[in-house]
């Protein structure tokens, strides 16, 4: 089986489990210089809002992402 090339621009660093989050609420937000710096946000389970979209207690970072 061959190899698969990675095409990943941004190397991941997990903060904390996707499981603790809302499916529906995950944003990602630039930072710092532009194209460099990301990060992923979401909302914790049972505080998303789905009627009016939105988190009732405030976002969380799951994930932040640094230009390789």
């Amino acid at each position: 089986m061959p190899k698969r090339k990675s095409r990943a621009r941004y190397k991941r660093t997990r903060v904390k489990s996707p499981k603790l989050f809302d499916k529906r609420s995950f944003r990602v937000v630039d930072v710092g210089r532009p194209e460099h710096h990301k990060i992923i946000i979401g909302c914790p389970r049972n505080k998303y809002d789905a009627k009016r979209k939105r988190c009732k207690v405030g976002t969380q970072v799951q994930s932040i992402l640094e230009k390789k």
